[in-house]
C-alpha cells in the first residue's frame, strides 16, 4: 500500500492510536505534534511496535495561522499526493485565551485549524489516486447547544469551557455537511465526522482549573468509557476502508454513519460559518485547484 496519511496531534491518545493502526495497515504516517520532542518520542513509539513503518513527524501550534501554514507547507515536501487528512487535534479550555487573529482559542484550534488545513492541502488531497479523504473528529457534545453564539462567538460574556467545546464540536459538523454540499465532484474528495465517544484522554487536563482537571481525573475512571484504541476505531476505518469512499458529508459513531443533532442540519448556519472562517483566514476560493 503506497498511501500517506498526515494526522494531527498524533503524539497521545486517539491521534496515536490513529496514527499506530494505519502504520500497520502499511500507510506512510505523517504524525502531527506541537512540539518536535513529543513527535519524535511518538514516532519511536510506533517504529518500536511496528518494525519498518515508514513515519515522519511535523510540528505546529494550530492555535497559530503562520505555524499552520508552515505545517502545510512541510507537509506539501513530504506529501505531494496526500490519501487522508485526519483532523483529530483538540483542546478544552477552561480560561477565555483569544488567539493572535482575535478567535476564541478552542474555537481556532477545533475548528479553524481543520477549516485552514483542509484548505492548504486540498490540492495534495486531489492527487490522490482513489480520491482523498478529510476525517473530522466531532463529538456528541454539538447536541449541548442550539447553534453557533453568533452574537458572541468568543463567549466573552458568559465563558464557559463546556460550552466552547460544544460550539467548536458543532461546527466540525457543520463544516463537514457543507464541504460536501459545496465540494466539486469531480475532484473525488471525501469528507466524514467522527463521534470517538467518551474516551480516557488527556484533554481536559492541559491548560485548565485545578477543579477541571480533577473533574476529568474523576470521568476518566467511571465505567463505560472507552480506551483511546477503541476511541480510534472509527477515524481508522473511515481513513481506510474502500467501502465508505463515497459516502461523503456524514456522520459517524462505532463505524457506523448516524444522525447528528438538529441543530447541525441548519444550511444557513453552515453557510454562515463558511462564509466566517473564509473571512478570518482570507480564502477567495476553499477549492482550491492542483497546480493552480
Amino acid at each position: 500500500m503506497n498511501k500517506t496519511v498526515l494526522v494531527t496531534g498524533a503524539n497521545a491518545g486517539i491521534g496515536f492510536e490513529t496514527a499506530k493502526a494505519l502504520a500497520e495497515q502499511g500507510f506512510k504516517v505523517l504524525i502531527h505534534s506541537r512540539t518536535a520532542a513529543k513527535g519524535q518520542a511518538a514516532k519511536a513509539r510506533i517504529q518500536e511496535l511496528v518494525p519498518g513503518a515508514d513515519v515522519a513527524v511535523v510540528t505546529a501550534d494550530l492555535g497559530e495561522l503562520e505555524q499552520i501554514r508552515a505545517l502545510a507547507a512541510k507537509v506539501n515536501e513530504l506529501a505531494p499526493s496526500l490519501d487522508v487528512l485526519v483532523n483529530n487535534a483538540g483542546v478544552w479550555n477552561s480560561k477565555l485565551e483569544l488567539s493572535k487573529e482575535g478567535v476564541e482559542m478552542t474555537l481556532a484550534v477545533n475548528h479553524l485549524a481543520y477549516f485552514y488545513l483542509s484548505h492548504l492541502l486540498y490540492p495534495n488531497l486531489q492527487r490522490a489516486q482513489n480520491g482523498g479523504r478529510i476525517v473530522c473528529v466531532a463529538s456528541d457534545s454539538h447536541k449541548q447547544i442550539k447553534g453557533m453564539f453568533w452574537d458572541d462567538l468568543n463567549l466573552t460574556n458568559q465563558y464557559h469551557g463546556l460550552r466552547s467545546y460544544a460550539q467548536s464540536k458543532l461546527a466540525n459538523v457543520l463544516f463537514i455537511y457543507e464541504f460536501a454540499r459545496r465540494s466539486p465532484s469531480e475532484d473525488q474528495i471525501s469528507a466524514y465526522a467522527v463521534q470517538p465517544g467518551l474516551v480516557q484522554t488527556d484533554i481536559g487536563l492541559k491548560g485548565n482549573t485545578w477543579l477541571h482537571r480533577l473533574a476529568w481525573r474523576v470521568r476518566r475512571q467511571m465505567s463505560g468509557h472507552k480506551t483511546p484504541a477503541e476511541g480510534a476505531a472509527t477515524s481508522i476505518y473511515l481513513a481506510s476502508n474502500d467501502k465508505v469512499s463515497k459516502a461523503t458529508g456524514q456522520y459517524w459513531d462505532d463505524c457506523e454513519p448516524k444522525d447528528s443533532y438538529s441543530s447541525s442540519y441548519e444550511e444557513a448556519e453552515a453557510k454562515l460559518l463558511w462564509e466566517w472562517s473564509c473571512n478570518v483566514l482570507g480564502i477567495k476560493d476553499f477549492f482550491v485547484k492542483s497546480g493552480a
